[in-house]
C-alpha cells in the first residue's frame, strides 16, 4: 500500500456507513459516501501501482480484514456490518484502537486456522472421504466432522477455512446456519454459499437449513467403515513413493518401466492377495519372517499392507532411478508371481508416464523434498498431493506412436534477405546462428544504427510474421508488466476485482509452448532502460538454463522458456549502459554491434541512396561529422537520412541536421566549451569534404 494512506481511519468509516445505513450496501456505495465523510488527502487520492486510487484500494483490502474478524460481511458485492461489529464501534471510540483489534484479531483466525492443518493434517483423508459422501440437496456440520476425528467444531472449522476440501461448502453450523466468512475457504468466501445450497436441493427456513436434510456424524462413520475408510487410510486418491533401484543389490526399475509394473520383493511370502484381512497378513509376516528384529517385521508389515490393502488403481505412483524421479499410476490390483529371484513377488501394473523424459530431482517442491529423503522401500506421498499435481499436470497418459512436431527452426538466410535489407549475407547468417545458438541477443550501438529496424524485420523473415512480438523497456517497467501480475477489473456487479493477467513475455511463451514447431521472437526496444534485475525477476535464471524449472512469484506454478522461445533487445551506447551491464547479463545474451563505421552499418546509407536512384552528399557529410566525434559511443547513425522526404524536398537534409542531429550534439556537448554549429554545421562539413572537380 502507499505511505501517508490513513488505514485505520478508512476502515472505521466503512464500519460506520454501515451502521448508519442498517441495511445491504454495495461496495461502491460505501467507498462514494467514505469518500464524502473523509477529507481524502493528496497521498490517498495519489494512484495505486494498479491505477485505482491508493484510498480505494486500502479501504477494500483492510475491510476484508473486518470480516475476517467477524465484523462484518462482503458477498457478491453487497457489504453490511455484524452485530459484533456494531459493539465494536462503540467499544473502541479512537480509529486506531479499532484498527489495532482488527489486526489482533485477524492474527489470531491465522494462527487458530495454521494450528488446526498441523493438527489435523493427517486426518484430512478422512475428511475429504466423509465429505465425499455429503451429496447434493444435503449437508452436514461442523460438529459431525470434529466427532469423526475427536476433534473441536471450532477446528475444524479454522481447518477447513485454511485448506480447500471439495464439498466444504456444505458444512454448516449445528443449527443449519451458513458460516460467517471467517470460517468459509476462500474459494466460497464472499459468494452466496445460502444460494448454491438452495440450487443444489437444500431447503432453507430462514436462515436455518432443513435439519432433516442433515448427514450426521454416525451415518458417515457407518458409509466410511463400509469402505474401509476410518482415520487416514481412506480415501479417494493417493501418492506413493516404491524404490526399485537397490533391491538385494539389483536394479528393478528399468524393468518396471519396460514391463509396466512395479513390485516389492515378498520373499518369504506365500501366494496372497489384496483380499487377504489384516489380520492374517500380520500372522504370515510373524511367522515368515521370525528371523527379522520386531522393528523390521513392522515395517515389512507396514508395507505389505499398503501395497496390497490401501493402494488403489489411479493413484499417483514415483520412484527414483540415478537421481532421476519417474511418475505414474497404479493400473491394477495386486497380484502374485513366484519370480524366479524373489525380489519382485508381489506386484501392481502400473502406467508409467514418463518413461523417455524423466523429471529431475530438483523438480520435486513442497513437502515432497523431506518425504523421499526416508529410505524406506515403500512410502506414503499423499500428504504431498499439491506437489504431485503440479508434476504431474505437464504428463499425458501415452498416445499410440505418431508423426512428431518438426522442430521448431529459424528460416535460413537468403541472398534475397539480404539484398532486402542492405546487408552482407556472411554477416547476417552470422547473426542468424548466434540467435539460434544462444536464443537471445542484444543488438548495441549508437543511435541511429537501424538496431530496432532490423531486429523486426529480421524476426518477421526468420519466423512467422505473427509470431513476432515488440515491447519497449522504460524505467518505470515492472515484472507485473512484463510477465504476470495482479490488475484491476471491474466486476459485473461494479466491484473491484484483482485479476492475475499474463504479460508480453508470458503471453508469447504460451502460444510458444502451444505451437511447437514454430519459432517465436520477443524483441525489446532500448532493454537498457529498464531495471533487468527487477523485470526478469525469478525468469532471469531461465534465460540460462531452459531446460530448468522455476516456480513463479505470483501463480505459484512451475515454469519453463520453451525452446523455440527466441528474444532480440537493443540497446543505445549513446547513454554508456552498455559499461553497466553487468555480468549476468551479458552471460545470458550474445551482442552483436551496429556502428556507422563497421559493416554492416558502415556504407549503408549509400546503398539505400543508390537503390532509390538518388543523388546525395549525404553519406560523405555524415561519415565527416563522425570523424570529428572524439567518442565512437556518440557516432551518428545512416537511418536519420534513410527517409524519402529528407532527399525529396529542397532543404530536406538541412532541416533535418537541425531539428535531429545538433540537437544530439548540444546534448553530447553540454558541459563543454564548443561552438556546435561552427564544429558539426553543414557548412563547416562542406567545406571540409575533398573537393570535387
Amino acid at each position: 500500500m502507499s505511505e501517508g494512506v490513513r488505514y485505520a481511519l478508512l476502515v472505521r468509516t466503512c464500519l460506520e456507513v454501515l451502521r448508519d445505513s442498517g441495511e445491504r450496501m454495495h461496495g461502491k456505495e460505501v467507498l462514494d459516501e467514505v469518500a464524502k465523510r473523509v477529507g481524502l488527502t493528496e497521498a490517498e487520492l495519489r494512484p495505486h501501482k494498479s491505477g485505482v486510487p491508493a484510498w480505494n484500494v486500502a479501504a477494500r483490502f483492510h475491510t476484508g480484514d473486518a470480516a475476517t474478524a467477524g465484523w462484518m460481511v462482503k458477498r457478491d458485492g453487497l457489504w453490511w456490518i455484524t452485530e459484533a461489529g456494531r459493539k465494536a464501534l462503540d467499544t473502541y471510540q479512537d480509529p486506531d484502537a479499532l484498527y489495532a483489534e482488527i489486526g489482533r484479531r485477524y492474527r489470531e483466525v491465522y494462527r487458530n486456522r495454521k494450528q488446526a492443518r498441523k493438527k489435523y493434517e493427517s486426518q484430512l483423508h478422512t475428511i475429504a472421504a466423509a465429505l465425499a459422501l455429503v451429496p447434493d440437496g444435503s449437508w452436514t456440520a461442523y460438529d459431525d466432522l470434529a466427532d469423526l476425528v475427536n476433534g473441536s467444531p471450532d477446528e475444524i472449522a479454522h481447518l477447513l477455512a485454511e485448506t480447500h476440501v471439495e464439498n466444504s461448502h456444505r458444512v454448516l453450523q449445528l443449527d443449519g446456519q451458513v458460516p460467517s466468512a471467517m470460517h468459509q475457504h476462500f474459494k466460497y468466501r464472499g459468494g452466496d454459499v445460502r444460494g448454491q445450497l438452495i440450487e443444489e436441493g437444500v431447503e432453507f427456513e430462514g436462515r436455518h437449513a432443513n435439519p432433516e436434510q442433515r448427514i450426521t456424524a454416525d451415518f458417515l462413520r457407518e458409509r466410511l467403515a463400509e469402505a474401509e475408510a476410518v482415520s487416514p487410510e481412506v480415501a479417494a486418491r493417493r501418492a506413493w513413493l516404491v524404490r526399485g533401484s537397490n533391491v538385494d543389490g539389483v536394479d528393478l526399475v528399468p524393468e518396471w518401466l519396460a514391463h509396466g509394473r512395479v513390485s516389492l520383493a515378498a520373499s518369504q511370502l506365500p501366494e496372497l492377495d489384496e483380499e487377504i484381512e489384516p489380520q492374517r497378513l500380520q500372522q504370515i509376516v510373524e511367522e515368515e519372517y521370525r528371523h527379522k528384529s520386531y522393528s523390521v517385521r513392522e515395517k515389512l508389515l507396514g508395507n505389505f499392507n499398503a501395497f496390497l490393502r490401501k493402494m488403489r488403481p489411479g493413484d499417483y505412483l514415483v520412484t527414483m532411478h540415478r537421481g532421476e524421479v519417474y511418475l505414474g499410476q497404479i493400473d491394477g490390483a495386486a497380484y502374485f508371481v513366484e519370480s524366479p529371484d524373489r525380489r519382485s513377488n508381489l506386484r501392481r501394473p502400473a502406467r508409467w508416464l514418463n518413461v523417455g523424459a524423466p523429471r529431475d530431482l530438483t523438480d520435486l517442491s513442497g513437502p515432497l523434498p523431506t518425504l523421499t529423503q526416508s529410505q524406506d522401500d515403500l512410502i506414503d506421498l499423499t500428504d504431498a498431493l499439491d506437489a504431485l499435481d503440479r508434476l504431474y499436470a505437464d504428463l499425458v497418459p501415452e498416445q499410440p506412436v505418431t508423426e512428431p512436431a518438426p522442430e521448431a527452426r529459424l528460416a535460413e538466410v537468403t541472398p534475397g534477405m539480404a539484398v532486402d535489407l542492405l546487408t552482407d549475407i556472411d554477416w547476417l547468417t552470422d547473426l542468424r546462428d548466434l540467435l539460434a545458438e544462444r536464443r537471445q541477443v542484444i543488438m548495441y550501438g549508437p543511435p541511429g544504427t537501424g538496431k530496432t529496424y532490423l531486429a523486426h524485420k529480421l524476426a518477421a523473415r526468420l519466423t512467422e510474421p505473427h509470431a513476432v512480438k515488440l515491447i519497449q523497456f522504460h524505467p518505470s517497467y515492472t515484472y507485473e508488466d512484463f510477465f504476470e501480475g495482479f490488475r484491476p477489473e471491474s466486476g459485473d456487479d461494479g466491484t473491484l476485482r484483482f485479476k492475475l493477467t499474463s504479460g508480453p513475455l508470458r503471453q508469447l511463451a504460451d502460444d510458444a509452448r502451444e505451437h511447437p514447431s514454430t519459432a517465436y521472437i520477443l524483441i525489446i526496444d532500448e532493454i537498457n532502460r529498464g531495471n533487468l534485475a527487477k523485470i526478469f525477476g525469478e525468469l532471469y535464471f531461465l534465460l540460462e538454463y531452459r531446460d530448468q524449472r522455476i516456480r513463479l512469484q505470483y501463480s505459484a506454478e512451475d515454469f519453463t522458456l520453451p525452446a523455440n522461445l527466441y528474444l532480440i533487445g537493443t540497446m543505445n551506447t549513446a547513454d554508456r549502459s552498455i559499461a553497466l551491464v553487468d555480468a549476468a547479463m551479458r552471460r545470458r545474451f550474445g551482442f552483436i554491434e551496429l556502428h556507422p563505421a563497421k559493416p554492416p552499418v558502415s556504407g549503408l546509407l549509400r546503398r539505400w541512396l543508390d537503390r532509390k536512384g538518388l543523388t546525395s552528399d549525404a553519406p560523405e557529410l555524415l561519415d565527416a561529422l563522425n570523424g570529428r566525434l572524439a567518442d565512437a559511443d556518440y557516432a551518428i547513425g545512416p537511418s536519420y537520412f534513410m527517409r524519402d522526404a529528407v532527399h525529396a524536398k529542397a532543404h530536406g537534409l538541412d532541416r533535418v541536421w537541425r531539428h535531429d542531429i545538433l540537437p544530439l550534439l548540444v546534448e553530447h556537448h553540454y558541459a563543454d566549451d564548443i561552438d556546435v554549429e561552427q564544429q558539426y554545421g553543414l557548412d563547416a562539413l562542406r567545406q571540409s569534404l575533398p573537393h570535387q572537380p
